[in-house]
């Protein structure tokens, strides 16, 4: 069984939607993957795929003005981060900027220029007849484009569509302006179109798959990140200062949460952990909050850092936009999280799925982001002080880990589910 992943973002060990596909798709063999991804900066993971086609916004723009008939190229192992071009077009020319800026400004002109076709080259083409996968399976978003291809390679090589969702772009977000407005109008057709015709739909958690499979009529299946089971590592006291750590982007202003935390932890030590490096605005910020950033871990010494934590920390912007945006996505660092046997202290909207897995199984402690700097003062007061409620929270969390996120099972399953698929189209 081959399958061609098209995602906007490779296999990855330190990216998140990277390492939800590496934990989703760990029970094939390498040899059994090829991927199709789109994103110019971060370099795929050759341990986990070695087959790797990469077509970028530069690939695009070039063939169009410099008439180039191939469009993106077949990576081997330590080529991925080499420069798409040089002179004049390269990723890090004024030129490129400028575009790029007004591309994600208004992300249905990215449509446009993608949707001008130069991705249809004979190397794009000669490179999936020699893949000649089992089934393509999609992870869908907010840009058209990428629908498109991933619905013709279905069509054209008659191969089964399966497509995943993993963030909400369409139903529960705000539109900010008139062009927002246009997208989502345009997403209802291409999400509609995409989803009649997979003959799977899974979705990142459950009350994403129950509300899209509500919206869109059609039965969708939850699964998300999942784990290694571990050994539970039990949580001792200490007579140092409590250790709070965050793991993860920092993005959707989910760095102002973690400042505003950090000010009512004075007495304690704040850690974040990110692969993104933070501007110097916000490191300014950080500094003046008291927080420590580390930089990125992995590994064993990811590991080491989530189990030397007392605390750790999930947030979540509370900005009307952003949570909007994350109402129904659960971060990948859930099931890290839980399965550390540390308390882990969500800090955002309450009704944001990340927050809601933590409370309604009652694994976690969530402070909603309405309350007031000194209710959030004594909130944290009564966690800071009882050891014995952090132990025995983190033990709850690490109970519902091993239930429902270990990664043996769950990989197993989602690779039958395939095999059932493939033995029906055969059939």
């Amino acid at each position: 069984m081959k399958i061609l992943v098209v995602s906007h973002n490779c296999f990855s060990k330190f990216y998140n939607n990277g390492k939800t596909l590496e934990s989703i798709f760990s029970s094939f063999s390498k040899q059994n993957l090829a991927q199709i991804y789109f994103t110019e900066n971060t370099s795929p993971d050759y341990d986990f795929c070695d087959n790797y086609f990469k077509m970028t916004d530069v690939n695009v723009l070039k063939s169009l003005l410099k008439g180039d008939s191939d469009c993106g190229k077949e990576l081997s192992l330590g080529a991925a981060n080499v420069p798409e071009s040089t002179s004049n077009f390269s990723s890090g020319s004024r030129l490129f900027r400028f575009a790029k800026s007004k591309i994600n400004q208004i992300i249905f002109f990215r449509d446009a220029l993608w949707g001008l076709k130069s991705w249809k080259s004979k190397n794009f083409l000669s490179w999936n007849e020699k893949i000649n996968p089992n089934i393509i399976f999609y992870v869908g978003g907010n840009f058209g484009f990428s629908h498109e291809i991933a619905f013709f390679l279905s069509k054209k090589f008659k191969t089964p569509l399966v497509s995943y969702f993993t963030d909400d772009y369409l139903i529960f977000p705000e539109h900010r302006n008139v062009f927002d407005r246009i997208q989502r109008i345009r997403m209802k057709k291409f999400y509609a179109k995409t989803i009649e015709h997979s003959s799977l739909c899974f979705a990142i958690g459950d009350t994403m798959a129950n509300e899209y499979a509500a919206f869109f009529k059609k039965e969708f299946y939850p699964i998300m990140n999942s784990i290694k089971i571990q050994d539970y590592c039990p949580y001792v006291e200490h007579k140092k200062a409590l250790v709070f750590s965050y793991f993860g982007g920092l993005h959707l202003n989910r760095w102002r949460m973690l400042v505003r935390l950090a000010n009512s932890l004075r007495t304690c030590v704040v850690n974040v952990y990110s692969v993104e490096k933070p501007s110097d605005a916000i490191l300014l910020e950080f500094r003046k909050s008291g927080i420590n950033f580390k930089g990125a871990v992995e590994g064993i010494q990811l590991r080491s850092s989530i189990l030397d934590s007392d605390v750790l920390l999930h947030v979540e912007s509370d900005d009307s936009f952003n949570r909007s945006l994350t109402k129904l996505s659960v971060s990948t660092k859930i099931p890290e999280y839980l399965m550390s046997g540390r308390l882990v202290l969500g800090f955002g909207p309450e009704e944001v799925a990340s927050m809601k897995i933590l409370a309604d199984n009652k694994i976690g402690v969530v402070i909603s982001s309405s309350v007031s700097n000194e209710h959030l003062k004594s909130e944290l007061v009564k966690l800071t002080s009882d050891f014995k409620f952090r132990q025995e929270m983190g033990l709850l969390g690490y109970n519902y880990a091993v239930k429902n996120f270990d990664n043996s099972k769950i990989a197993n399953n989602f690779k039958l589910q395939l095999e059932n698929l493939i033995s029906k189209h055969e059939n």
